[in-house]
C-alpha cells in the first residue's frame, strides 16, 4: 500500500512494514536484549518500586517513580540511538554488532539527551493546548532521533531535518502509528485475558499482591513494544531519505566509515 502526497512522492506501507519485520527476524535476539535491558528493566523496577512503597506516603513514591520514569526516559533515548545504528549496519550488509551500536550511541548520549528533552516539552505543551498541536509536533518530529544518530546532527538540527522529511507525509506516517497502535492493543489485550488476574492488578498498579507471571510476562510486552517501536522509527527515517532524496542505505551507512 501507498500514500501518494502533495510533493508527489509515495509512503509505502509495505516497504515500512516489511523492512521492520526483516530487521527483527535477523536480529531479534540482540534487538530484544538491548530492547529488554533499556526498556524492559526500567519498567520492571517502576512496577516494584510502586508496589513496594505502596501506602508508604505519597512523597517518597512520587520523588522514586520519577527518578526511576528519568532513568527509563535516558535509557529508552540510549536504545533509540543503539537499534538505529544496529538497523544502518544491518540493512548496508555489515555485520550487526548490538556491543559496537551500544558504544556508538553512548557516545551520543548527550545530544540525544538535549533532543528528548526538547521534543517531550514542545510536545506535552502541544497536547495541552487541545491535543492536536501535540500530534502535529510528534509526527513533524517523528525521525528526530535516528537523523541526529545517522547524520551526526545536533538536536536542533535534528528537529529541524525531521520536520523537512516528514512533510506531506505526516498523514501517512500517523496512519503507520495507528496500525502499530491496534497491534499492540490487541497483543496486550490477548496477553491480558490469558493471565488470571491481569485486569484487577492493573486497576491497582499499586498492590502488593501483583503475581511474579504477570510481572514477567507485562515487562517482556514492554521491551517487545519498545523494540518495533524504535526500529519502526529508524525504519520511517529510510523510507522518507529514499522516496524524498533518493538515498540508500547504504549512502546513509557512509558516514560511519
Amino acid at each position: 500500500m501507498t500514500v501518494t502526497e502533495g510533493s508527489g512522492a509515495q509512503f509505502d506501507f509495505g516497504r515500512v512494514t516489511t523492512r521492520v519485520v526483516g530487521l527483527i527476524q535477523r536480529n531479534f535476539g540482540p534487538f530484544f536484549l538491548a530492547s529488554l535491558l533499556f526498556s524492559g528493566a526500567p519498567y520492571l523496577v517502576l512496577t516494584l518500586a510502586q508496589s513496594t512503597l505502596f501506602g508508604e506516603g505519597q512523597s517518597g513514591q512520587a520523588y522514586t517513580s520519577l527518578a526511576i520514569m528519568f532513568v527509563s526516559f535516558l535509557s529508552g533515548l540510549v536504545l533509540q540511538g543503539t537499534l538505529t545504528r544496529a538497523a544502518i549496519d544491518d540493512l548496508s550488509g555489515k555485520q550487526v554488532s548490538i556491543g559496537a551500536s551500544l558504544n556508538a550511541s553512548m557516545g551520543l548520549v548527550l545530544p540525544l539527551l538535549g533532543l528528548g528533552i526538547m521534543v517531550s516539552l514542545g510536545i506535552i505543551a502541544g497536547l495541552f493546548l487541545l491535543i492536536v498541536p501535540g500530534i502535529i509536533l510528534a509526527l513533524r518530529w517523528m525521525v528526530a532521533a535516528p537523523a541526529l544518530v545517522a547524520e551526526r546532527s545536533g538536536p536542533f538540527a535534528s528537529m529541524g531535518r525531521s520536520a523537512k522529511l516528514t512533510e506531506n507525509h505526516r498523514w501517512a506516517i500517523f496512519g503507520l502509528i495507528v496500525l502499530y497502535a491496534i497491534f499492540v492493543w490487541v497483543v496486550s489485550i490477548g496477553l491480558l485475558l490469558a493471565i488470571p488476574g491481569s485486569f484487577s492488578a492493573l486497576a491497582a498498579p499499586g498492590s502488593s499482591s501483583l503475581s511474579i507471571v504477570f510481572v514477567t510476562v507485562m515487562t517482556a510486552v514492554q521491551a517487545f513494544q519498545t523494540m518495533i517501536a524504535t526500529v519502526g522509527a529508524a525504519a520511517i527515517y529510510f523510507e522518507l531519505r529514499q522516496i524524498k532524496e533518493g538515498v540508500g542505505v547504504t549512502e546513509i551507512a557512509a558516514v560511519f566509515d
